[in-house]
């Protein structure tokens, strides 16, 4: 009997290495979310830090309420860029789940159709050995009833 052989096995393994890229770029837009919230962590503990820095002063000077103004401006900017470029990457997270799904979906598909294109190979395969088997235990009863037979025969 030959070994099974599945002729979409080139489509699967596309379908595979396609299924795997598009881990790896949900995995890289995951890592550049957790990035951003980490940017937007850093930044809010820096406003925090330069606030408590002011409120320990006794007397706070013109300029550094200026520069505090300024820099919670910016502060601002930046949070707002922050949460446009977390925006943007979350709707890319979703869009790429959906790519995911639909290509472990195609890769699901080819992989079961192989398991029962295999499944059918086995059983015929389980067939054949059975049938050769019969055949076997035919002929050798058949030899056996002949040769009594012939014996019996004067």
């Amino acid at each position: 009997m030959k070994s099974f052989r599945f002729p979409l096995q080139r489509v699967l393994d596309w379908r595979s290495l396609q299924l795997r890229t598009e881990e790896e770029k949900l995995a890289g837009y995951q890592q550049t979310l957790a990035a951003l919230i980490h940017q937007e962590t850093a930044l809010n503990v820096a406003e925090r830090k330069c606030e408590a820095a002011l409120l320990g002063l006794t007397a706070i000077p013109g300029s550094e309420l200026r520069a505090l103004t300024g820099f919670k401006q910016r502060v601002a900017g930046e949070r707002q860029t922050l949460k446009s470029n977390r925006a943007k990457c979350e709707a890319q997270i979703a869009e790429q789940r959906i790519r995911l799904l639909k290509a472990r979906k195609d890769c699901r598909v080819l992989e079961k159709l192989k398991e029962t294109r295999q499944k059918e190979w086995k059983y015929q395969g389980d067939r054949e050995v059975e049938e050769t088997a019969a055949e076997s235990y035919i002929s050798n009863w058949r030899r056996e009833n002949e040769s009594q037979w012939n014996e019996e025969q004067p």
